[in-house]
């Protein structure tokens, strides 16, 4: 029986680590717009309470990277900021956009290589459109089992968002690695039900008082090849 990899989707498979908070600020200092990260932040917050009842199954990468940063500059311009940047938001789309695809050229490398030897599965929080978005990166071909928590009506970091995947593999989770950038959601909740895990700490969203939990922690996606071969006993 093949062993599972788990893995979370935006932060991970998408930006190599980055949370999405963190490559949002990048493309508003990319682009000189006068905020303040804390300001940001609450941007980011509403953003993603909002976007949660607008993004329809159907939604791409494209559309739902701009209604991300539509209301995140909506807010921002509520209190903020000028409305001249409303002007730029497809300049900004674009900008998150390819930087998505170019670091998706090297997962999908990765996936590749170990779709042969694993079982692979994908578990977001997403807004229900995770299987569209995974179709139109061509990444949706290598995964056994893929869970969107706006689908299933579970969030992580609640341990039966992991356990839907598991069952759907037919894996134990002795048998399974969770890999994701955030320590709390994805490493956490998964090493508490008994899988192994790989933590991917680059640039996230919390200040970690604690790391002790991951078996593994590395600095970039393109480290997971070599890691599962030369630590075998991970897993």
């Amino acid at each position: 029986m093949k062993k599972a990899l788990l893995f979370d989707f935006g932060g991970t498979l998408d930006t190599d680590g980055i949370h999405w908070s963190e490559k949002f600020f990048e493309v508003y200092m990319h682009f000189h717009i006068p905020v303040s990260k804390e300001n940001f932040r609450e941007a980011f917050v509403h953003s993603e309470r909002t976007v949660a009842n607008i993004i329809k199954p159907d939604f791409n990468l494209n559309q739902t990277l701009k209604a991300q940063l539509k209301f995140q500059l909506e807010y921002l311009q509520r209190f903020y900021l000028p409305d001249a940047f409303t002007l730029i938001l497809d300049e900004l789309t674009e900008y998150c956009y390819r930087s998505v695809i170019q670091n998706v050229e090297i997962s999908k490398e990765i996936l590749e290589q170990l779709a042969p030897e694993y079982l692979l599965a994908v578990i977001s929080n997403f807004y229900g459109n995770i299987e569209t978005v995974l179709e139109e990166l061509s990444l949706k071909k290598y995964f056994t089992s893929i869970v969107d928590s706006a689908v299933v009506g579970i969030r992580k970091p609640d341990p039966k968002i992991f356990e839907i995947a598991l069952d759907e593999l037919g894996v134990n989770p002795i048998d399974a690695v969770m890999i994701g950038d955030s320590y709390n959601n994805d490493i956490v909740p998964a090493k508490a039900i008994g899988c192994k895990t790989i933590w991917i700490n680059n640039k996230g969203w919390d200040e970690q008082n604690e790391n002790n939990k991951a078996d593994i922690i590395i600095k970039s996606f393109k480290e997971l090849p070599q890691i599962l071969e030369t630590k075998n006993k991970v897993i």
